[in-house]
């Protein structure tokens, strides 16, 4: 794939706190890239330097192939971006609200094509409501919309999920998946909630303090080989015994007090077999490979707890 995106030893330093540090990643045309990290980690900070509200301390940033501080201008005319909650004006409707931007844009477009944008976000029906009736992921959505009235080709959606209710979360979800499969957008998604980057994501970066912790193909990255499968019997003491017998002793991660393996999930049904065929009755099988672990895993959070530790 074509890199849309390159950065390259990018580092903002705020006084003697350095936000970013030395941090490279590419973004390939056609990802929906999620841009992992805690509070803090430096997410925010980066993405304000790809769209120029503040300059890096170092480094370099290239979008669809030019220098971004030697081609800012005409950059920008490619990329949307709705960064933290949208601003709209509530007295006005969602179509009102779409027009003016669009002129505040110089973008002139006719009440059809204005309606089309709301409908590709799912407002068509709501085209004459105002905006002060909407909810927060109607708004958000509302907001989307305003990002694309130039048609860029690179969308940068910060935290877009953050604050919605669960229906909020799906309908952002979609649109995201829709942007990218049906409109061949690229889009980028910083986020702290893993399991929605985990969904939606087919690259993904993960940050930890401003320094890159890693970066690849989400379904290489979830490498399912490495499940971590918590087994609870009846007799653990046993159970553990056998299984240090067996061909899944290098597995074992834990003592007879818990018992833990890292296998590949076609491996579990064998597990549960070799355990019953030897009198163990098994209480609980629990396999665990999200995002979420993988990246608590990486950046070691102060307040992470390992997987089914007591």
């Amino acid at each position: 794939m074509k890199p849309l995106i390159e950065v390259t030893q990018l580092c903002k330093k705020f006084d003697q706190f350095t936000a970013v540090n030395e941090l490279s990643f590419t973004v390939n045309e056609g990802d929906i890239f999620g841009f992992l990290g805690e509070n803090g980690a430096g997410k925010s900070t980066t993405i304000r330097m790809l769209l120029t509200l503040i300059q890096p301390t170092s480094g370099n940033i290239n979008i669809f192939g030019e220098n971004l501080q030697e081609n800012r201008k005409e950059i920008l005319k490619k990329v949307g971006a709705v960064i933290e909650k949208p601003d709209m004006y509530k007295y006005l409707s969602a179509l009102e609200n779409l027009n003016l931007f669009a002129k505040m844009s110089r973008i002139k477009l006719s009440k059809s094509q204005l309606m089309e944008q709301l409908d590709l976000v799912g407002l068509a029906d709501r085209s004459n409501s105002k905006v002060k009736t909407f909810s927060q992921g109607m708004k958000q959505r509302l907001g989307i919309a305003v990002s694309l009235v130039h048609n860029p080709d690179l969308i940068i959606l910060d935290e877009p999920t953050n604050g919605l209710d669960p229906q909020g979360i799906v309908d952002i979800r979609n649109l995201i998946l829709k942007l990218s499969h049906e409109r061949g957008k690229t889009v980028l998604v910083p986020s702290h909630l893993l399991s929605e980057i985990e969904i939606i994501a087919n690259r993904m970066l993960i940050i930890n303090k401003g320094e890159k912790i890693i970066e690849g193909e989400v379904n290489n990255l979830l490498d399912p080989s490495k499940t971590i499968v918590k087994i609870e019997t009846t007799d653990n003491k046993k159970a553990f015994h056998l299984l240090t017998k067996s061909g899944w002793l290098e597995k074992l991660k834990t003592n007879e007090s818990q018992i833990q393996l890292e296998v590949d999930k076609k491996e579990i049904p064998n597990i549960i077999r070799f355990l019953v065929e030897n009198n163990i009755e098994i209480n609980l099988i629990q396999p665990r490979h999200s995002l979420e672990d993988y990246f608590l895993t990486l950046t070691k959070s102060a307040d992470y707890v390992e997987p089914f530790t007591n």
